[in-house]
């Protein structure tokens, strides 16, 4: 491993070391949003590391999109820090034998916190490379900041032009997407109606990694625990009614479910905005978690 700052970097993720309160060992996982920097994703992980948390960041960027798309998603990607978790009891076998043991009372576990859809995907990822090893991840509980969305057409065209400085110009541009999208959609039904080869939405990575985000029901790996959702009646990528949908199917499968709906943050911005409340309901969640 690597020195970078006070953090080591190995292959695909940083580890910072507990700087405060360090009694038991405590772990906490976060996975960036899509074209998070470093910079940016390292804010969230100092709460973790003052409370005595070691601290593991991945970062996502536009590739992960195209690659889980396509199939094409690398299973030895995380192997690296697969042995780092497992060296901390934070990873174990999906199966295994009858114990002969006692297991110890205490055993460790992770807090995962996501970011917006890019880190639900790349979640995901992580989650595949541990079943294709026929391990599991023992996690404590999830937290979802800004996330899930769908594959909609209304958070594509914010999305796609997120990018452009000037709000006028990301306006006309916007609704050029948008209206972009709806020819292909229309395009892409009639394809379906007449026998055609189409594009499922249903299985676009944003709807399919949302699905480990908040579902203990995946065959090929899950993150079990109760979630706290963190999203805002201004998020326009992954919109409140959207990331509600999404609660709903969480709470229907009997997992402990607290959420907060922030007023006027815009996407991954709660914590900015809204500083001394976000951190004191994640604080509290994971006191109760």
């Amino acid at each position: 491993m690597e020195q970078f700052g006070d953090y080591k970097q190995a292959d695909e993720f940083f580890i910072g070391a507990p700087l405060g309160h360090i009694g038991a060992p405590k772990y906490a996982l976060l996975f960036g949003w899509i074209g998070g920097s470093f910079k940016n994703v390292e804010k969230y992980a100092q709460y973790y590391r003052n409370n005595g948390f070691t601290v593991y960041i991945t970062l996502s960027d536009h590739k992960n999109i195209a690659l889980a798309g396509e199939g094409k998603e690398s299973l030895a990607l995380f192997d690296t820090l697969i042995q780092e978790l497992s060296s901390h009891d934070l990873v174990s076998p999906k199966t295994q034998p009858a114990a002969t043991i006692p297991p110890p009372q205490h055993t460790p576990k992770v807090v995962l916190h996501l970011f917006s859809n890019g880190g639900c995907i790349k979640l995901r990822h992580f989650l595949h490379c541990l079943d294709a090893q026929d391990k599991k991840l023992e996690s404590k509980a999830v937290i979802l900041d800004s996330c899930p969305g769908h594959a909609s057409m209304a958070s594509g065209s914010h999305f796609m032009t997120v990018g452009i400085k000037n709000s006028v110009a990301r306006v006309v541009a916007r609704n050029g997407v948008y209206a972009s999208l709806q020819v292909a959609n229309v395009i892409n039904n009639g394809c379906a109606m007449v026998g055609l080869p189409w594009r499922d939405m249903s299985k676009h990575p944003i709807e399919v990694s949302a699905l480990y985000a908040v579902s203990e029901k995946n065959p090929d790996g899950n993150a079990a625990g109760p979630r706290l959702f963190l999203y805002s009646d201004e998020d326009k990528l992954c919109q409140a009614e959207e990331v509600q949908e999404w609660i709903a199917v969480c709470k229907a499968e009997g997992i402990v479910v607290e959420e907060k709906m922030f007023i006027g943050s815009e996407h991954v911005k709660h914590a900015v905005v809204h500083k001394e409340e976000y951190w004191a309901l994640v604080n509290s969640f994971l006191e109760k978690s």
